[in-house]
């Protein structure tokens, strides 16, 4: 969760402080992505984000984690949303793809915390 939040403060200083320049095609705008130290870091955890979840997803199934199986399910597809909504915005630049990266942000996050609370609750149980 605490990853996700930082994923959330390095796109929110991207979106308000890296101005993509008019006029370039999809490789050019990628490749000023690249240049461009916060956004490749939004880049990078984004991918580290999706490792994790992929991990998380497939130990609660292993594990027959009942208060896991679901909220990670839902925060993984969340997130491949997420990425795919940047992978969009990059080259056409519509605000759509950034308004739906913070949404699926929510999502992951709400999902996670969902998480967190069963398993507290099943430990009450215990």
């Amino acid at each position: 969760m605490a990853a996700l939040v930082l994923q959330y403060a390095v796109g929110m200083f991207v979106n308000l402080f890296v101005a993509f320049p008019d006029g370039l095609n999809e490789g050019q705008l990628w490749e000023f992505a690249w240049s461009q130290p916060p956004l490749a870091a939004h880049i990078v955890l984004a991918f580290l984000l999706l490792f994790g979840a992929i991990v998380l997803c497939v130990r609660a199934a292993k594990a027959r984690d009942r208060a896991w199986i679901w909220p990670s399910f839902i925060a993984l597809l969340s997130l491949f949303a997420a990425g795919a909504s940047g992978a969009r915005f990059i080259p056409t630049q519509t605000d759509l793809y950034s308004y739906s990266m913070a949404l699926e942000f929510l999502i992951a996050f709400l999902s996670y915390g969902y998480g967190l609370y069963l398993s507290k609750k099943s430990l009450a149980t215990l």
